[in-house]
């Protein structure tokens, strides 16, 4: 009997795109899954869009207040899965028809592995982008990774994993409650992956295009930012399931999700201080690159800013 998939799907006021999601879900050639649907108090017409779709194989699930970014109403989904496997789909992005035969048989033949993610693509103004992961694997095949293999490419802006790639062997989960709700507004699935991998100790990456995100069509609040506190707490919540080497690497990356959350604080007009940021960095593991960024945290935004056009520019 082939395993049962979970998939979970948040939705928070997605009226115009989440019949899309749903229907790359059904029309998987992989048929044996459920799909945990979990109104995260949408105010719009979500739910009356998912309860066209009539398939026994769809469960909705109600929370009272919505959660940011999603992460309270994965957990309950998480919570709530009967499957063999995980998987999650956002609801205004949408999978492509052979993720999960593709997903099944990399589980078979790595049956150890408990993680699995896959290639991903991006619609950005009607143009189509492969992540930046796949585009330099893609062409290699299945790749093996470990934390460090995952920290080292994260840091070049390499990530092996995302949301609408992602499948977790359920019996492998440490708990039912894997993304970080309550400590951050945003980015917090990239805190998610770390742990994940720093527990599970391995992940297996499939050269498969699992699913697109449409970029135009995704809501992110600008008043949401991501969480410095989160990606420094990241260090000391893993370090009991780390050894040196890897702790090393960790907060170098670490460091750079620090910047990260620090830059989006600023575009929105956050009152942080530098001191925050000198605070959150971890500085014996990256002297220079902390010297860097408390060097550049003293100059005016607006110059930062312009800097950093200039330089997206002559690349």
């Amino acid at each position: 009997m082939r395993p049962l998939i979970s998939i979970v799907v948040p939705v928070y006021n997605k009226e115009n795109y989440v019949s899309r999601a749903i229907k790359s879900a059904l029309d998987q050639t992989y048929t044996e899954f459920e799909i945990i649907v979990v109104d995260d108090a949408s105010t719009d017409r979500s739910m009356e869009k998912v309860a066209e779709f009539k398939d026994s194989r769809i469960r909705v699930l109600h929370r009272s207040q919505p959660g940011p970014g999603g992460y309270a109403a994965r957990n309950y989904g998480i919570r709530e899965a009967r499957g063999s496997w995980i998987a999650l789909l956002d609801a205004d992005d949408a999978w492509f028809p052979e993720h999960l035969t593709q997903s099944m048989r990399i589980a078979s033949e790595f049956p150890d592995i408990p993680i699995i993610s896959a290639a991903r693509m991006s619609e950005v103004n009607g143009t189509m982008k492969l992540d930046p992961f796949a585009k330099r694997f893609i062409s290699q095949g299945s790749q093996i990774l470990y934390l460090s293999d995952y920290l080292e490419f994260a840091c070049k802006g390499l990530r092996a994993m995302g949301t609408n790639s992602i499948l977790v062997k359920r019996d492998s989960l440490y708990r039912n409650s894997i993304f970080p709700e309550g400590r951050a507004e945003r980015s917090g699935d990239l805190y998610t992956w770390v742990m994940l991998i720093a527990r599970m100790k391995r992940m297996i990456w499939s050269p498969h295009v699992a699913s697109i995100s449409y970029r135009q069509a995704s809501f992110v609040s600008r008043n949401s930012v991501p969480s410095m506190r989160l990606f420094h707490e990241m260090v000391s919540d893993l370090e009991p399931y780390i050894d040196e080497r890897q702790s090393k690497a960790l907060k170098k990356y670490a460091n750079k999700m620090v910047k990260y959350a620090w830059l989006e604080n600023k575009k929105a007009s956050s009152s942080i201080e530098t001191s925050e940021l000198c605070k959150s960095f971890y500085w014996d593991v990256d002297f220079i690159y902390c010297c860097k960024w408390f060097l550049v945290s003293l100059l005016p935004f607006e110059v930062l800013v312009s800097l950093h056009k200039h330089h997206s520019s002559s690349r």
